[in-house]
């Protein structure tokens, strides 16, 4: 589950995700998203810049008690992310403000669009990176270090919020139970 986060998030740039790290409702998605084009030059470098600013973003220090209960939301509800391939930041922020039926959920979490897709972004590279620190070094920029702080000193939280971003299926349908 872990490792199928972590190739999601690099894969992706981690930009591009925002609600995506949600793989169950991924999983009911079309294929045509693993047969998308490889993203331009021009949208690597975008990619780089978006991975640049997602690494210098400072999660609050009410990260797990805000995101947690959203990203629960989020899952229960079983929306789908929006297909934002190969989309920058921006776009991705633009297009998770366009989901209406996201809008209550963040309203009651207290956080905007872009709070959720920058907190969402941020927390899944730093794990990511946390995890698999030798993968891609060369290409991802250093971490904030109040970041890397924040989820070594709420690792229950950071290992919980993964496995409800891995879409908790090991939750619902726990074997020989």
């Amino acid at each position: 589950m872990i490792s199928s986060f972590v190739r999601k998030t690099l894969l992706a740039a981690t930009c591009a995700l925002a609600v995506a790290p949600l793989s169950a409702a991924m999983a009911q998605q079309p294929t045509q998203q693993m047969t998308q084009q490889a993203p331009s030059a021009a949208q690597q470098a975008a990619i780089q810049h978006d991975m640049e600013t997602v690494a210098r973003y400072k999660l609050p220090k009410d990260f797990f008690t805000r995101m947690t209960p959203v990203m629960e939301q989020i899952r229960n509800s079983r929306i789908s992310p929006p297909e934002t391939p190969n989309m920058s930041l921006e776009d991705t922020i633009k297009r998770t403000e366009a989901m209406p039926q996201l809008e209550p959920i963040l309203k009651q979490g207290h956080m905007t669009a872009r709070e959720f897709v920058m907190g969402i972004t941020t927390f899944g590279m730093t794990a990511a990176v946390m995890q698999h620190p030798s993968q891609d070094s060369r290409s991802m920029p250093a971490l904030n270090p109040d970041n890397v702080s924040l989820l070594k000193s709420h690792a229950a939280q950071t290992q919980a919020l993964i496995q409800i971003m891995g879409g908790g299926d090991s939750q619902q349908q726990a074997p020989g139970r």
